[in-house]
């Protein structure tokens, strides 16, 4: 992905759909930069928060992952600012990469749920390598069907820093819990509507 050194207002930045930004790391001094939104959110996809990636700037590959992302509480989805973390060649990374569940519908119809162990796995691993998240499909699972650190799908280089004997997930019966107690339950209920975060514009002028 080829990215700009930011020399223009945000203003201008984003006028021209593109996302600022600011790159730091290792041996190199904090940098402001801007890039696409469209390759930037196909990035973000792609790789999530711990994979590590190529980005030109000027001429030079520079290994990164992205280590942080801002957006606004109204539009989740419009990304205001971003920070690339830069990876020297000798450096290891080391992030928590989330568990992700597909197929919980199908369980739902068997009247079955997932009994979460670990949300995210401690990792650790080279520039150049990683893993964006750890993707299971319980669809077709039964019943005190579990899954454990060791059955884990390692890409090479990575290296896990939990107990292989943990539970990540296992596959429980749901049990119907009496009206009056759901009821209670439920207003007790409070909802986190969060707030927006500010970009401090310091770090970016």
């Amino acid at each position: 992905m080829k990215i700009n050194l930011r020399t223009r207002s945000l203003r201008e930045v984003r006028k021209d759909r593109m996302i600022p930004g600011v790159m730091y790391g290792k041996s190199i001094d904090s940098t402001n930069i801007e890039v696409e939104e469209k390759a930037f959110k196909d990035a973000l996809s792609e790789y999530g928060k711990s994979m590590t990636f190529q980005v030109e700037l000027d001429g030079q590959i520079h290994n990164v992952y992205i280590k942080h992302v801002k957006t606004t509480i109204l539009r989740p989805h419009d990304i205001i600012h971003f920070e690339f973390h830069r990876i020297a060649a000798d450096e290891t990374v080391s992030a928590s990469i989330p568990v992700i569940i597909h197929g919980k519908d199908e369980l739902d119809k068997r009247r079955l749920y997932v009994q979460m162990g670990l949300s995210s796995i401690d990792c650790e691993y080279l520039s150049g390598s990683g893993i964006s998240s750890f993707e299971f499909d319980v669809s077709e699972m039964e019943m005190d069907d579990s899954v454990h650190v060791k059955d884990l799908v390692v890409p090479e280089g990575v290296t896990i820093h939990e107990d292989l004997e943990q539970v990540v997930f296992s596959v429980k019966e749901a049990h119907e819990a009496p009206e009056e107690e759901t009821e209670d339950a439920e207003e007790g209920i409070e909802y986190d509507t969060g707030e927006a975060e500010e970009v401090e514009e310091d770090k970016e002028a």
